[in-house]
C-alpha cells in the first residue's frame, strides 16, 4: 500500500477554533501527526477554511490560519514539511502537508492576493464554500442558483489561479459554475471532496456528466466521508460499504484516473466507520475485496493526486 494522499481536511480550522484540544502533533480531532504516521499517510491537504458570517474579515482570518500553519510546520519540522510539488513528495522522508484555501471570498475580491497565496504554497483553491461570494454561487436546492454562471470576477480568478499554479477546486460550486470551469479552464482542475450524485442525491455531489467532464480534463474527485454525501438514509452514518459503492460507480463512469480521496476529516460529523486518518487501511481492504486491482488502488491512494500536484 502506497502512502496515502488525502486532498481535504479542516484540521487547522478545528485547531484554531478549539486551541485547548491539541496541536498538529497530537489532538482530539481526526488528523494529527501521530495518526498520520499510524495510518501510513504520505500527505494531508490542510484547508485554510474561512466561514463567511456577518462581521467576518476573510482575509485577516485566512492570514491567521496561515500563521498557525507556519507555526505548526516549524514546531514539527522533524516529522512534517510542506509539500508544494510532486517532486517534493517523491523526495520526502517526512510526512507531507499540502495547503489549500476553502472559500473564494478570502481574497475579498482582490485577485492580486492570489499571488500571495501562491507564495504561501497554496495548491488548491475552492471558488466557493456554501455562500454566494464575489466569484461564484454555491451548490443549492434552488434550481435558479444552481444554474447561475460564474461571475465575471470568477472567470478572471480561474485564469489567475492557473497562472499562479494553483488548482481550481470545484467542490461546493454550483452546477452552472462547474460547467463554466469546464469551458474556460486550460489546465486540469479537481473536486477535492465530492462524491457521486447518482449514488446519493446531495447537491454537493457530482453528476455522471460532471465526472466524465472532470476526467476528460485530467482532473480528480476526492471521496468525501460526510454521511449525507454517502447515503440518502437518515442514519447519519459514514459506512465503508457506501464508500465502496461510490468509488465503484465513479470508476465505471470516469475511469480509475478520476479517483482520489478527500475525507473532509475535522469538517464533518456523524457516526464514522473510519473515524480518523489512522484507520484508512480499512477502506483499502474493503476495496480489495470488491475486486479493485492493486494498480487502481495505487491511483486512488496516491498516483492521481501526485499527477495533479505536478501541474
Amino acid at each position: 500500500m502506497k502512502p496515502l494522499i488525502d486532498l481535504h481536511c479542516d484540521t487547522f480550522f478545528a485547531m484554531h477554533e478549539n486551541p485547548k484540544q491539541g496541536n498538529l502533533k497530537q489532538n482530539s480531532f481526526s488528523v494529527d501527526i501521530e495518526k498520520m504516521q499510524r495510518g501510513k499517510v504520505g500527505a494531508s491537504c490542510f484547508a485554510l477554511f474561512v466561514e463567511l458570517q456577518e462581521g467576518a474579515e476573510p482575509w485577516n482570518e485566512v492570514c491567521a490560519l496561515h500563521d498557525l500553519f507556519v507555526h505548526e510546520m516549524t514546531e514539527n519540522a522533524d516529522t512534517i514539511r510542506q509539500i508544494k510539488t510532486a517532486k517534493d513528495f517523491s523526495s520526502n522522508d517526512r510526512l507531507g502537508a499540502i495547503l489549500s484555501c476553502e472559500e473564494g471570498q478570502v481574497i475579498e475580491g482582490d485577485l492580486s492576493r492570489l499571488a500571495i497565496l501562491g507564495q504561501w504554497g497554496v495548491r488548491l483553491f475552492t471558488l466557493t464554500w456554501n455562500f454566494e461570494n464575489d466569484l461564484a454561487y454555491p451548490n443549492s436546492s434552488d434550481k435558479k442558483i444552481m444554474g447561475n454562471a460564474l461571475k465575471p470576477l470568477g472567470l478572471e480568478a480561474v485564469s489567475e489561479l492557473e497562472r499562479q499554479h494553483i488548482l481550481v477546486d470545484v467542490s461546493h460550486l454550483n452546477d452552472g459554475g462547474f460547467w463554466d470551469v469546464v469551458r474556460y479552464a486550460k489546465k486540469p482542475f479537481l473536486a477535492s471532496h465530492s462524491n457521486s450524485r447518482f449514488c446519493t442525491s446531495a447537491n454537493r455531489n457530482l453528476t455522471d456528466e460532471m465526472i466524465r467532464a472532470l476526467a476528460s480534463k485530467g482532473g480528480v474527485a476526492g471521496l468525501n466521508f460526510y454521511p449525507p454525501y454517502l447515503s440518502d438514509d437518515s442514519l447519519h452514518a459514514s459506512r465503508i460499504e457506501d464508500m465502496v459503492r461510490h468509488l465503484q460507480h465513479m470508476h465505471n463512469i470516469g475511469g480509475a484516473e478520476v479517483l482520489a480521496l478527500g475525507t473532509d476529516f475535522d469538517g464533518i460529523e456523524g457516526d464514522l466507520e473510519i473515524p480518523d486518518i489512522s484507520k484508512m487501511e480499512k477502506l483499502w481492504e474493503a476495496l480489495k475485496k470488491a475486486d479493485f486491482k492493486e494498480r487502481e488502488l495505487d491511483m486512488l491512494w496516491q498516483t492521481n493526486a501526485l499527477r495533479l500536484l505536478g501541474e
